[in-house]
């Protein structure tokens, strides 16, 4: 079956470098998607967040439905790769590598004073329209997840990661935080994508 040109394709074209997820056929810019790339001793599929190591490349949408599809039908990286392909554990080798780039944009984003911490100053600043996603802890009190997210604009994001109060509050460089709350900053641009890719993931 020919694949239909972009033009002819549904919804707007995506700006910048255009690449195809290979598991749904769907054109998406390179931000939107992640790059596989394959062990050249082994076969297996390596996760490359940041799109450097070199060699052929396949991209995939961050979602479940994709990258679990790709698990079970490595075949669909066989044309990328020119050659047989294994994915054992991908889907779960993805989601920790999103983890640890979320942890490491929380670092950054702390050091570039793109995030908002304590529970007062994070009502305010939610108030004030100044934060873009809601950072939970997983163990945060129903009640100030209740709070929080009362005092949040309607359609805020919220996404509770699995890092514990201490670990949250670690990466940012304080005391214990039941949530953190993440402007949009240039100091927040690769901890805002990382979420997105988390959340997708599910």
């Amino acid at each position: 079956m020919k694949r239909k040109p972009a033009s002819a394709r549904s919804g707007p074209r995506p700006e910048g470098a255009v690449r195809t997820c290979v598991a749904c056929r769907v054109d998406a810019s390179r931000d939107e998607l992640i790059r596989l790339v394959q062990h050249p001793d082994d076969g297996s599929v390596v996760v490359d967040l940041r799109a450097t190591l070199p060699g052929r490349g396949a991209w995939v949408h961050p979602t479940s439905q994709c990258v679990d599809k790709v698990e079970q039908q490595p075949s669909l990286l066989s044309r990328a790769f020119k050659g047989q392909v294994r994915a054992p554990g991908l889907a779960d080798g993805l989601r920790a590598a999103v983890l640890h780039a979320l942890q490491d944009g929380l670092s950054l984003a702390a050091a570039g004073g793109g995030l908002v911490g304590g529970h007062d100053a994070i009502v305010q600043a939610l108030q004030g329209g100044e934060i873009e996603i809601l950072i939970l802890a997983e163990d945060a009190a129903e009640r100030t997840v209740r709070d929080l997210l009362r005092a949040a604009p309607e359609g805020m994001v919220a996404v509770t990661v699995p890092m514990d109060r201490d670990a949250l509050g670690s990466r940012v460089g304080s005391a214990p935080r039941a949530a953190v709350g993440v402007r949009q900053a240039g100091s927040t641009v690769h901890l805002r994508r990382q979420l997105r890719r988390w959340v997708g993931l599910g």
